[in-house]
């Protein structure tokens, strides 16, 4: 996955709408820039590096939102979340057909059958999604999102005539990032809650929203902000892999049961298997989240953000 493009020309002194536009630029044309690496099957960090360039185009325009003319934004943001759905629709089954065959490997003899089955099912859905996306990205979404983006960037930042001059990028950079830090520091409370996935999920979410604005904002407040975006980062991938072993369980689950009615049970034993097997990951996730947040509050993570940013 490539890293995010650093944004030149952006003067954390002058009015926010001028930072703006030069990130949204910046960050539409390096999705866009994967678009060709996306489409090559060959390799599968094409599609990732272009669906993680999407969140941050998506996750910077929501930061912006109360900044700008909403009207042109929303919608050039209701077309990237479409490209972003076709991109993670791909993305979920490079990533289910990775780990199936890593655990079929690993996997005792009596299983490995059924595991291949479903490594074999989840290449079909691939091939159906990839499809989806050459279509959106070769012959839609994009060829539409490339001549209107600019023009309603351009709408969304340009300030009214006689307007007086607003607030700068830098201190929205500060409101944006306390926002996403309060944000996290509300759903921390969901760790506590090991079964409310949503809630998990919403703090995964939080977690890399704080995380990109921090890398976003870091020339506005100092190279400080990056290590605190390291361990947000961190958060996000422990909670990310909960996430994907909760998504995990509730699939296999649902093939248990068509399963046991077909009275498939030979089948019916690999999934169990499989089913527990994800438990188990789930739980060895779910602590490294819980030491993450621990070590986040014992060093005052959160204060340690407010006061670098004061």
């Amino acid at each position: 996955m490539a890293k995010a493009k650093r944004i030149k020309g952006v003067n954390c002194d002058d009015p926010a709408p001028a930072g703006i536009h030069q990130v949204l630029v910046t960050r539409f044309e390096e999705m866009d820039g994967f678009s060709k690496a996306a489409l090559d099957w060959s390799d599968p960090e094409g599609v990732h590096s272009m669906r993680v360039a999407s969140r941050r185009l998506r996750s910077a325009m929501r930061d912006f939102l109360p900044y700008v003319r909403q009207r042109g934004l929303t919608s050039v943001l209701k077309q990237t979340k479409s490209i972003a759905a076709a991109l993670g629709e791909v993305r979920d089954h490079d990533v289910a057909i990775i780990a199936l065959e890593k655990i079929e490997k690993e996997a005792p003899e009596e299983v490995r059958a059924t595991l291949k089955q479903l490594v074999d099912e989840r290449k079909e859905l691939r091939s159906a999604a990839r499809e989806k996306l050459v279509s959106v990205l070769v012959t839609t979404e994009v060829k539409q999102a490339k001549t209107e983006f600019l023009v309603r960037i351009d709408k969304a930042t340009t300030l009214p005539r006689g307007s007086e001059p607003q607030l700068t990028y830098s201190k929205m950079s500060a409101a944006v990032i306390l926002n996403r830090l309060k944000e996290l520091d509300n759903l921390s409370e969901s760790l506590y809650k090991p079964f409310e996935i949503e809630s998990l999920h919403d703090m995964r979410i939080a977690a890399k929203r704080l995380r990109y604005a921090m890398e976003l904002f870091e020339q506005c407040w100092g190279r400080s902000l990056l290590m605190f975006a390291k361990t947000a980062a961190r958060m996000q991938t422990a909670l990310g892999e909960v996430h994907d072993c909760d998504v995990w369980i509730e699939s296999v689950g649902k093939q248990i049961n068509q399963a046991r009615k077909q009275k498939q049970d030979d089948r019916v034993a690999a999934l169990i298997w499989l089913l527990s097997h994800f438990v188990k990951v789930r739980t060895k996730h779910l602590r490294r989240a819980y030491d993450l947040w621990r070590e986040w509050e014992a060093s005052d993570g959160s204060g340690q953000v407010r006061k670098a940013i004061r």
